[in-house]
């Protein structure tokens, strides 16, 4: 059962007994969704709980696919425009011509359409490190040269670049029980790195963005997942001790600090407070506003209570963090580090 399947069963109320909650901030900002098209019931139950959300969209296509960029950027735009800007958006490029002599002039144009359009960040996604190729065959690392123009540019614009880069660690690791992504890479093979002849190293797609970070020091980076750091706090607090550029997104990853050590984790969120945004990752599949409002719900009781919430198939207790510090989670954060959200 996913997380998500499992607070679907939840009865409504059930996982608020007993509640200590902190007092919610005035509005709280989800800053890692996807809602690519009209959805009269979920923009009304946004604007009715005070949620504001970033819709991100994403260049997934590796090879020869075909790609849905465009779409989703007409449904961003239309869906920026329904709410009045309580859906924000991000944009996306197709990677895959970048050893075209035009890439660099031809990315830029379209980026800055879309700035014009009221995008306030550009996403680049995992199939850079795991999926798009050069025509030598070698796999193309997210600091290779040709993205440098592309990157000073959105510097320039002074938008943001969110970016998801590798995988958590089962993606390179046999797909057996012992793999906690067994699920998803079940679901995904082509994610599943694992004995694939020239796949890049997790390590060296990190370090591939970290490049990045120290190359454009004036460069806001959002890292997707916890900087696919999410198994190891330790490495991203050092990442994040060194570029003071880059910040990091928890969604689809709330679970690591649910099922983690909850002291490291508090210990962690409290220090590294400015730098740690609320998301969930949501896809608008159809009109799920009961299902996002479910997710929000949980998630913040996790972070700013001590009650004990199920969570497949167990109880774990909330974090319980000091309200100044969740209010920088849930809303502050996104404030600072996605100017115009």
């Amino acid at each position: 059962m996913t997380r998500r399947q499992l607070l679907a069963s939840v009865p409504a109320g059930a996982a608020l007994k007993g509640s200590r909650m902190s007092a919610a901030p005035p509005e709280r900002i989800d800053t890692h969704t996807h809602i690519h098209r009209i959805a009269p019931d979920l923009f009304a139950a946004l604007e009715k709980e005070q949620w504001r959300c970033l819709s991100i969209c994403v260049a997934r296509a590796i090879g020869d696919e075909p790609s849905d960029l465009d779409e989703q950027i007409r449904g961003s735009i239309e869906a920026n425009r329904a709410t009045k800007g309580r859906i924000a958006w991000a944009t996306a490029f197709d990677a895959r011509a970048f050893e075209e002599p035009d890439f660099a002039g031809r990315t830029i144009s379209g980026l800055g359409k879309a700035f014009d359009q009221g995008a306030i960040g550009v996403k680049i996604w995992k199939n850079i490190g795991m999926g798009i190729r050069a025509k030598s065959g070698a796999y193309l690392l997210p600091d290779n040269p040709a993205f440098t123009p592309v990157f000073e540019a959105i510097q320039k614009a002074d938008k943001t670049l969110i970016a998801h880069l590798a995988e958590p660690d089962g993606a390179w690791l046999p797909l057996d029980k012992n793999n906690a992504e067994i699920g998803y890479y079940s679901q995904h093979p082509e994610w599943h790195m694992y004995g694939r002849p020239g796949i890049p190293a997790k390590d060296a797609i990190l370090e591939a963005r970290d490049r990045i970070l120290a190359r454009h020091p004036k460069l806001r980076v959002v890292g997707c997942h916890l900087g696919s750091d999410e198994e190891h706090w330790d490495r991203l607090a050092k990442r994040l001790d060194t570029y003071p550029n880059f910040a990091v997104d928890v969604a689809a990853r709330v679970r690591y600090f649910v099922r983690g050590d909850h002291e490291k984790a508090r210990q962690f969120l409290m220090k590294y407070q400015d730098r740690v945004l609320y998301a969930t990752d949501f896809t608008l599949k159809s009109d799920s506003a009961g299902e996002l409002h479910q997710t929000h719900e949980w998630d913040w009781k996790f972070f700013a209570t001590e009650d004990t919430l199920p969570f497949r198939g167990q109880q774990y207790r909330g974090l319980g963090l000091p309200a100044p510090v969740v209010q920088k989670i849930f809303h502050d954060n996104a404030i600072r580090w996605l100017p115009g959200i």
